[in-house]
């Protein structure tokens, strides 16, 4: 039998957050859209808060699965300073059917920092009572973002900004070079037959001469 576990992390944001006005902010939305289509297909469930530039996610599955899903999420470009809070054996997933639950709003996440007496959200220090507090908190909220809201399903849609590389110059043509110009070919044997024409003339004229003197 696999044994379940959940994993709780922290990291810092390095998304610069939309000045829109929409429920979840379009970076938060890709993360989500993603999140949810990889967790569903590897069996881990879980939850994410986000505030004042921080993720607090929890991640519930099998063992093995959750390290591997974590040493992806460890080294995505996204954020920063990565770091497990904790990380504890479960008897079964409690997150039910959310690959990557969202409860969005400030005044929700306010609403929980005025329990624990501190007035912001810093998860790194988060005591373990908070963060069992938290885990709840994101379970048990009933006003999520739904999984596939009609935003989330847009953005999803859209591919993020790829880096091009940088194009190869490409070689210059080499400069065609002008065609010589053909060297006239002589007949073949053309000199000997001039020759021998020659031989004969002299052969015939040195004849006559000879005859006229007898």
């Amino acid at each position: 039998m696999n044994q379940l576990i959940r994993l709780v992390y922290a990291s810092r944001s390095v998304v610069e957050p939309s000045a829109t006005h929409q429920v979840v902010d379009p970076g938060i939305a890709r993360i989500l859209a993603k999140s949810r289509k990889n967790n569903a297909r590897l069996d881990v469930v879980g939850g994410l808060l986000f505030g004042e530039g921080y993720f607090l996610q929890c991640l519930e599955g099998d063992l093995r699965t959750v390290q591997n899903l974590y040493s992806k999420i460890e080294s995505d470009q996204r954020h920063r300073d990565v770091t497990v809070l904790l990380q504890s054996s479960i008897s079964t997933r409690t997150f039910g059917a959310w690959s990557m639950k969202y409860v969005p709003g400030e005044q929700r996440l306010q609403a929980l920092l005025r329990q624990w007496g501190v007035s912001q959200f810093d998860p790194y220090q988060l005591t373990s009572d908070q963060i069992d507090a938290a885990v709840r908190f994101m379970r048990d909220e009933d006003d999520a973002v739904d999984t596939v809201p009609s935003e989330l399903q847009a953005l999803a849609a859209v591919p993020e900004p790829v880096v091009q590389p940088p194009r190869r110059a490409l070689p210059r043509e080499a400069t065609p070079r002008k065609p010589s110009k053909p060297q006239p070919v002589a007949a073949p044997g053309g000199k000997t037959f001039v020759k021998v024409v020659v031989g004969v003339a002299v052969f015939c004229l040195a004849a006559i001469v000879f005859a006229s003197l007898k």
